[in-house]
């Protein structure tokens, strides 16, 4: 009797401790339908696959053991990638314990998911979605630039309002990264670009690279992404 009542005792931590080992990524995907959506952990080196599911009445759930994950196990955050193709795909950021949702259309993930869950998967879509503003103001720009290509004067327009969505960009990411110290997705920000655009580089921004690595190594001393980054500082 008594070790009944330690088991009833024990069984809420116990079952507390089995959540704490798990990752949870579920959401709903209009158009995906009988598609195979993959899994992968982003690590140092590239992909690395983790599981497949069949997207079945447009859901899907995939749920993670912690403990089999490289990284994950000793609490931090790591860079998981859901995608259907090389080129049509999403990251996100999780860590045990927690559960990311989100929806999103099946045939461009990036441009149109929404996520509910832990902060560091909400401000990885901050990040998504403030890009994919920056390329529609840019592809308009662009769409300007061809009609009037041959008017200076606006060709002149055109190329200044560039360079300000450019600079307007630049100066949201930096705040972003100085706001979020504790976050893996300032190192998202840092290399964020479009095409052959880099809004940062390693060398003429060092100071911000720098600062950012240090603030992460602080709090996750023995991340591999930590050790990547300071790979990189020159």
């Amino acid at each position: 009797m008594k070790k009944l009542s330690l088991f009833l005792l024990l069984f809420p931590l116990l079952l507390s401790c089995s959540r704490m080992n798990t990752v949870e990524l579920s959401g709903e995907l209009e158009h995906g339908n009988g598609r195979m959506l993959h899994l992968s952990l982003l690590t140092a080196e590239g992909l690395q696959p983790l599981d497949s599911v069949m997207v079945r009445h447009n859901s899907f759930r995939f749920k993670l053991n912690a403990d089999e994950v490289e990284w994950m196990e000793a609490g931090q955050p790591v860079f998981l990638q859901l995608s259907f193709t090389p080129d049509n795909g999403l990251t996100t950021l999780a860590r045990g314990g927690e559960s990311v949702s989100l929806t999103a259309d099946a045939n461009q993930l990036v441009s149109s998911y929404r996520v509910s869950g832990p902060e560091d998967a909400r401000l990885m879509w901050t990040l998504d979605s403030a890009l994919a503003s920056f390329v529609q103001c840019t592809d308009t720009l662009l769409q300007i630039y061809h009609l009037y290509m041959d008017v200076d004067s606006m060709r002149g327009v055109v190329e200044q309002r560039y360079n300000k969505a450019v600079e307007s960009h630049r100066r949201f990411l930096r705040d972003f990264i100085q706001s979020h110290p504790q976050s893996f997705s300032t190192m998202i920000a840092f290399y964020q670009g479009y095409n052959n655009l880099r809004f940062f580089d390693e060398a003429e921004d060092a100071d911000l690279l720098r600062s950012l690595t240090d603030s992460l190594d602080s709090y996750y001393p023995n991340s591999q992404y930590v050790k990547y980054l300071q790979s990189r500082i020159r």
